[in-house]
């Protein structure tokens, strides 16, 4: 059976379309596979710089990747987001979101922030990327988190008049959590932006204990102190300075060996002004 032509004329020249010949063309046309991101590493918890995929304190997920360095010649347009859970025996994945690749401000292609999660589920993620051809036939490595309850700040907050506060939280008494420490952070504000100060690092030996206390001269045997660059006089130890801060609780499940950790929580930021 011959297949159908379909001319045109203009003037002296006439086009002719096969269409067969275009669908076969078309059909034949198997664009190559691209390359996909990986994830960064997940940072340890008593890191100051935190990498990798952590608890939000919007009570969220966040993720972040390395895009690949062929990203320009493949024409990647952006990447496909894919979260899971285990669903008996098996993994159940579906694509929750898309997030392009672009050099303005308003977009990051290399990070996202999962804001429908809950507490208590483990979520895994892996990526796909994807441009005006294709999606990559492969797949991102896969990473996981799950969500605990957060640590509710107290004080300081607002404006104080005390060089040497007082940090005040509670963290909920609920063991099936298996959060095992607690992770002070102050940072305060200066020309640079905010920078941290003073790092600790709290056990939590009584799992019956909700309410905690620190100080900038800790004598605390469960608080183990991570970094210090607060003010300090011989006559009366260390101080804060007048100006702005602010603070926060990350509470993390234990791990042997002080690895990467994969249950957790962020709490709000609590800001105070020293006057």
């Amino acid at each position: 059976m011959k297949s159908k032509r379909t001319c045109r004329n203009s003037r002296s020249i006439t086009i002719c379309i096969l269409p067969a010949v275009v669908f076969f063309i078309m059909g034949c046309f198997n664009p190559p596979d691209i390359s996909v991101p990986y994830f960064i590493p997940q940072s340890p918890p008593d890191s100051v710089i935190e990498r990798g995929i952590d608890a939000h304190p919007d009570n969220a997920i966040y993720i972040e990747w390395e895009e690949p360095a062929t990203a320009e010649s493949e024409g990647i347009l952006g990447y496909y987001v894919y979260r899971g859970i285990l669903s008996g025996d098996e993994y159940d994945f579906k694509r929750i979101a898309t997030v392009r690749r672009d050099a303005s401000l308003l977009y990051d292609s290399d990070k996202y922030t999962d804001n429908t999660v809950h507490l208590d589920t483990t979520y895994y993620y892996y990526l796909r990327s994807y441009n005006d051809f294709t999606i990559s036939k492969t797949t991102s490595d896969t990473v996981f988190y799950k969500l605990a309850r957060k640590a509710s700040l107290i004080a300081p907050s607002g404006d104080i008049y005390e060089n040497k506060p007082r940090f005040e939280f509670r963290y909920p008494t609920l063991i099936v959590d298996r959060i095992s420490y607690l992770y002070f952070r102050l940072y305060h504000f200066g020309s640079g932006g905010y920078s941290i100060k003073y790092f600790t690092k709290t056990h939590r030996f009584d799992l019956s204990k909700s309410q905690y206390f620190l100080y900038l001269n800790n004598t605390d045997a469960y608080t183990t102190v991570l970094l210090d660059s607060l003010w300090e006089t011989p006559s009366t130890g260390k101080y804060l300075e007048k100006g702005n801060y602010r603070w926060r609780v990350d509470a993390v499940s234990g791990e042997l060996g002080g690895g990467p950790e994969t249950v957790g929580s962020k709490s709000n930021w609590m800001y105070f002004t020293v006057k």
